[in-house]
């Protein structure tokens, strides 16, 4: 069966036909000259199609402000699409929506107010293989304030071997709370399993519900020395979408995956031994390319790619502003399923009430959880155990240590089967409590139980020792899900057993943290 049209439809057509009716009868038959006047001028020329009525005062309206010079994009004076071609720059955009966060945040900006922006990633944002000054984040920071003429606090809390299951609660550790803008790479840290994507999806969650109600840009980051190209930043995708955040994709994730990768299979398939691609883009070592952390070049195009997209984000809201907003009117009805959808501005900033791997459902609301974590590099929230007699004191007691060479690396460990550590940790609404630890085949790691408050039958064993060849990798395990929110206990006892050839029984815990 037809769909009625609305009754705005019919409201609409009866004062269009009365407008009509009235207009002929008072204007002595001018209406046929006026409309056909009316259509010539609108195929001629638009901008003369509205003309002032006789005896009407015709007022000028105010001319527009001239387009800013960050509205320049791919025009012939935008050096950056000169440098890449507006084809990749197309490319680089993964995913960009309507943008309201970011909008907001670069009127902020235009209004001369300081900025502050936190980088969340790995070792590639850390920036392993470059200088500080060489880093894609100082480089993106530098553009802010250089466009802006504005005040930049840049935070870069990135973290190497690191994934979203450690970064979902202790980020509060790495950026500050007041930030206006959070730049998330994670792509090729985070494996393509479904935990991390849901871990990813709590992080965004939990930016969003900071006091500034900050926005998100997702960098994508490509690396190519991994069993597939694939990575986790392929579920990271269609979280990022549901919450309206955009990607900026670039050496192996979206822009490299869409911008650097094409450019490398295609030189490799006409000559294979050609590497003068990785070897542009990528670190170089002592004796080979670095395929998974980007060189001075690469980072200089993440930063390239994320002005080129800024750029075009401010310019899309700058327009918005020089437009007077529209409005569907007060209608008395509700738009049906062939008659449009409410107000933009109801979801410009609107955070779901379901997550994305929740069953859909008319009542539930997914309330703002608290993170609560504690990390043994922490300085703002340290790791603390409690005292004897939950903890084992003395020599051989769980201590901080970190190796000689890499002090920016820091685990609680021991090695004494027997010993116990315990902690407080704070649950929120999830009511989940975890502990993140090392795993390495070559560290000779041994096994932890760990169990909540005196629930012991529940506990899980986590084993530190694993069979993956050159990887050293955090690894996150639950040990309370469902407790209810508020303080509890998380009592660990290192185990004699051990998965290790050698029998090593050292274990090296990183953070704990509740949700």
């Amino acid at each position: 069966m037809a769909h009625l049209p609305p009754r705005s439809f019919y409201i609409l057509i009866s004062f269009i036909l009365l407008s009509t009716f009235v207009f002929f009868f008072t204007s002595g038959g001018a209406l046929h000259a006026n409309v056909l006047t009316c259509f010539d001028n609108l195929h001629k020329t638009p901008q003369l199609a509205i003309q002032p009525l006789p005896n009407q005062t015709h007022i000028e309206s105010p001319k527009p402000d001239p387009e800013p010079q960050f509205c320049n994009y791919c025009t012939p004076t935008d050096e950056l699409c000169k440098r890449y071609g507006s084809l990749n720059l197309a490319r680089s955009r993964a995913y960009e929506g309507p943008n309201a966060r970011l909008k907001r945040v670069l009127r902020k900006a235009r209004s001369k107010q300081p900025i502050k922006i936190g980088v969340i990633g790995g070792s590639v944002s850390k920036g392993l293989g470059v200088t500080p000054s060489e880093n894609w984040a100082k480089l993106y920071a530098d553009y802010i304030r250089e466009t802006y003429d504005v005040e930049v606090e840049l935070i870069n809390g990135s973290v190497g071997a690191t994934v979203s299951e450690y970064m979902e609660t202790c980020f509060i550790e790495h950026i500050p709370e007041d930030v206006d803008l959070v730049i998330i790479e994670l792509a090729i840290n985070d494996r393509r399993f479904e935990t991390l994507a849901m871990s990813y999806e709590n992080l965004i969650r939990a930016i969003f519900a900071l006091p500034k109600n900050p926005a998100i840009i997702n960098l994508q980051i490509m690396a190519l020395m991994f069993d597939s190209i694939t990575m986790g930043g392929d579920l990271h995708t269609a979280i990022a979408q549901y919450y309206d955040t955009p990607i900026v994709s670039l050496p192996c994730y979206f822009s490299i995956r869409n911008v650097l990768l094409p450019h490398i299979l295609r030189t490799t398939e006409a000559n294979s031994t050609d590497i003068s691609v990785e070897d542009y883009w990528y670190y170089h070592e002592s004796s080979k390319i670095d395929l998974r952390h980007l060189g001075t070049n690469g980072h200089r195009l993440l930063a390239d790619l994320l002005q080129s997209f800024t750029s075009r984000v401010a310019c899309e809201g700058w327009r918005e502003e020089q437009t007077a907003p529209t409005d569907v009117g007060g209608w008395d009805w509700s738009p049906g399923p062939a008659e449009g959808l409410p107000k933009p501005g109801d979801i410009a900033e609107y955070i779901p009430r379901q997550s994305l791997f929740q069953k859909y459902d008319h009542t539930t609301i997914l309330k703002p959880a608290r993170p609560f974590c504690q990390t043994a590099s922490g300085t703002k929230y340290p790791l603390r155990s409690l005292p004897a007699p939950l903890s084992t004191e003395g020599p051989d007691a769980f201590a901080l240590w970190s190796h000689p060479s890499r002090p920016d690396k820091v685990w609680l460990t021991a090695s004494k089967p027997g010993v116990q550590v315990a902690f407080a940790v704070q649950a929120s609404t999830y009511g989940r409590i975890r502990i993140t630890y090392l795993r390495s085949k070559t560290y000779g790691l041994g096994t932890l139980f760990c169990w909540v408050d005196d629930n012991r039958s529940d506990g899980r064993k986590m084993d530190g020792w694993w069979d993956v060849d050159d990887m050293h990798s955090p690894n996150t395990r639950i040990i309370g899900d469902l407790v209810g929110p508020g303080e509890h206990t998380l009592h660990c006892e290192l185990l004699k057993e051990t998965k290790d050839p050698g029998g090593g029984t050292e274990f090296r815990i990183i953070s704990v943290d509740g949700l």
